[in-house]
């Protein structure tokens, strides 16, 4: 991520100027251009524009956002950079096993042969 300077919280994607701390910037509405990883933030509609087509968009749009200030992108830095905190899950009870009853075992009965009566 960038880290914070003096005066601009992030460059644009596309010209590279600064976009200072609680300016007006630009993001495409595409979800894969909007993900945490790529981030991507433009200094103008036209900047934005002409990301649209090397990005094969089919309908999209810039969505106007507003920079965080210094102190609200230094706290955000700070909770990414924390680790995250695992807790673990209650051991799932083992569900009782089904009680079967025992069945007698089968009676066989044999046929005699007529030649046995």
């Amino acid at each position: 991520m960038n880290e914070p300077s003096a005066t601009d919280w992030k460059k644009c994607s596309s010209c590279k100027k600064p976009i200072a701390y609680r300016a007006l910037y630009w993001v495409c509405n595409v979800s894969t251009c909007n993900r945490k990883r790529t981030g991507l933030a433009f200094c103008s509609v036209s900047c934005w524009d002409a990301h649209a087509p090397m990005m094969n968009h089919r309908e999209s749009w810039a969505e106007e956002r507003k920079a965080p200030s210094k102190e609200e992108w230094a706290e955000m830095l700070a909770k990414e950079a924390e680790p995250a905190k695992r807790t673990r899950k209650a051991a799932v009870e083992a569900a009782p096993e089904p009680v079967v009853e025992k069945k007698a075992a089968p009676v066989l009965i044999r046929r005699a042969k007529r030649d046995e009566i």
